[in-house]
């Protein structure tokens, strides 16, 4: 899973040799450049330099427009940066004004007085403050800005800008909260970080390395992003695990193990220290805080506490490099292993690898392959390695589409039964990918779409909350039959086990609140009746079915949740009344049911 950030001002960047200022223009009468002299750390080689070669005579400054808008709303927003002003820089009053404004600067939504009287010339001082917003904007085209008094005069030096709403749980360098809540909301069984193709870098040197996304901002270094823009570290390490224990899942954790996108593998023989950096990884995430060097360290950074962290991916994707993954797999599980014998260690190949623990699959097809692919799982030998599904989504064509429809969540959700039926070898499933910006698509479609002030909830989001908000802990023998079969005739991996025609389900048992649990999916162009009896009960109750469909006559392939449709989809309930332990349902064209009854 990528990083959710909630930071409304983006962080001055050094990007390669030519530095960037994208985000960022001056007003009244300066001008700013970026600058490499004597830089606030060597995390961070390069800051604004805002310079004034008269004496203003109107209030200036310079701004940011945020990451594709800031969406300004009545609460208060944190603002923090390092400040320096040069030799003979003057400020009149010795105060700095931040706020929000429009593009215009007609209207100012909060304003806030900074002191920096005390700065000593040359030196970096760390500044922040709080911005109380009182009016709502009615756009997101708005601007972040910090401004001079008239008079003052001379270069100023500014990094490390940002300037947070309030986050989730109120975390330090937390997440924004509506994307946060979509999270929670899904009520997921666990979270894969630091993603796949990130965790890999486009290159050795740009990997995800963990102890540079630790400790104060100012020292950890931007790196270049393996899709598109810089990752600044800001969300790191901690407050991904943070995040995820916020929202009730485990960490999967996936750790570098050799191999990059550019094709970089490191050799045998150079191994060891790559196996030593992960030592100290999980070390630091998971030993006390007393008697051992990386646990002080993590109390140092204020979690005394030991993670927990029961699942480790060693590795992304390495099928793309199995010639070399059959030496690194080894080198890194055998010392693994015998170090950390409470975590279960995830292959992400099995070709020449003997027996991992587990394999993370990855699948992006079209809908049919899950649709034909419903007993894949099925004929795995019992007696070898479990299975993560830790990658999937369908997609309808060769072109990448940035929504999910209601044809590719009915396919995913035919795939997922399949996992549930399987549960004895398949750990878990996850979308992928889970979360993107639609005026900086990378790859798609997502779970999860969002702007500056808006979060879609997909198609496949709302059939995947279906099923992680209603989960059973015991799997139920379920077999389905039309007026031409017997009960009698129904065996394992045949018609009326799991999947009736164009009609699959499993049905589950929660035992702690004793309900039933059916779902059901449907790829056929007519409604399904059907008819359930519960084996040996008399029970007579309510229930409730989730349903997610296109409605009669509508092509799944064609409805989408939007940023400018949102709502084109949404589950919607229906009664079911069981009455000596029978009740029907009716399971419409294209859909998803899910349903349950308490026993």
């Amino acid at each position: 899973m990528d990083c959710f950030y909630s930071i409304e001002i983006n962080y001055v960047y050094y990007l390669e040799n030519n530095g960037s200022l994208v985000g960022w223009t001056s007003f009244g009468t300066g001008s700013i450049t970026l600058t490499t002299d004597r830089p606030l750390s060597n995390a961070l080689p390069a800051q604004i330099r805002y310079s004034l070669v008269n004496n203003s005579t109107a209030s200036s400054g310079f701004r940011n427009s945020g990451f594709f808008g800031i969406n300004i709303q009545v609460k208060n927003y944190t603002t923090n940066f390092f400040f320096r002003l040069l030799s003979g820089a003057y400020i009149p009053d010795g105060k700095l004004t931040i706020g929000f404004s429009d593009t215009n600067d007609q209207i100012r939504y909060g304003l806030s007085t900074i002191d920096v009287s005390t700065a000593i010339a040359n030196n970096w001082m760390n500044v922040s403050s709080i911005i109380s917003v009182h009016t709502n904007a009615s756009t997101t085209e708005n601007f972040f800005f910090i401004e001079f008094h008239t008079g003052s005069k001379g270069d100023f030096e500014f990094n490390l800008i940002s300037c947070f709403p309030p986050t989730y749980k109120n975390r330090p360098n937390g997440a924004r909260i509506d994307i946060a809540q979509v999270f929670a909301d899904l009520k997921p069984g666990f979270v894969r970080f630091p993603g796949g193709n990130d965790l890999e870098g486009h290159s050795i040197l740009e990997r995800f390395i963990w102890n540079h996304t630790i400790g104060p901002l100012q020292n950890r270094p931007a790196r270049r992003g393996s899709w598109i823009g810089y990752n600044t570290q800001g969300f790191g390490l901690i407050e991904l695990l943070t995040f995820t224990e916020d929202i009730g899942a485990i960490p999967i954790l996936g750790v570098y193990a050799g191999y990059s996108l550019n094709g970089e593998t490191v050799s045998p023989d150079e191994l060891q220290p790559y196996i030593d950096e992960v030592i100290e990884e999980l070390d630091f995430l998971t030993a006390p805080a007393e008697n051992n060097t990386m646990g002080a360290l993590r109390k140092s950074l204020g979690r005394t506490e030991p993670f927990n962290i029961p699942y480790v991916e060693i590795g992304n994707e390495d099928f793309f490099a199995w010639t070399t993954y059959i030496y690194r797999w080894p080198a890194f599980y055998n010392v693994l292993s015998q170090r950390y014998p409470n975590i279960t260690f995830i292959a992400t190949t099995s070709q020449y690898i003997k027996d991992p623990p587990i394999i993370d699959d990855h699948y992006y097809q079209p809908p049919s392959f899950y649709i034909n692919n419903f007993r894949l799982y099925d004929y795995i030998p019992r007696q070898s390695s479990k299975v993560f599904v830790g990658e999937f989504a369908a997609r309808q064509s060769r072109l990448i589409p940035p929504f999910p429809t209601i044809k590719t969540a009915i396919a995913e959700s035919i795939f997922r039964i399949s996992f549930e039926r399987n549960s004895d070898v398949i750990i878990g499933g996850c979308y992928a990918p889970v979360l993107q910006n639609i005026n900086a698509t990378q790859a798609g479609p997502n779970l999860i779409s969002m702007n500056a002030n808006f979060v879609v909830k997909s198609t496949s989001y709302l059939a995947q909350k279906m099923f992680s908000n209603n989960l059973g802990d015991l799997l139920l023998h379920s077999t389905a039959v039309n007026s031409s079969m017997t009960h009698q005739s129904v065996e394992f991996h045949n018609e009326g086990d799991g999947k009736l025609g164009n009609f699959y389900f499993v049905a589950t048992k929660n035992v702690k609140n004793n309900s039933l649990i059916l779902k059901m999916a449907s790829i056929d162009g007519n409604d399904t009746i059907v008819n359930t009896q519960i084996e040996g009960s008399t029970v007579s109750s309510e229930g409730i079915a989730y349903i997610l469909t296109a409605g009669p006559g509508v092509d799944p392939a064609t409805v989408a949740n939007t940023i400018d449709n949102p709502n084109a989809a949404s589950i919607v309930t229906r009664s079911v009344r069981a009455t000596d332990g029978k009740f029907s349902i009716v399971v419409p064209s294209w859909s998803v049911v899910v349903m349950t009854l308490s026993l």
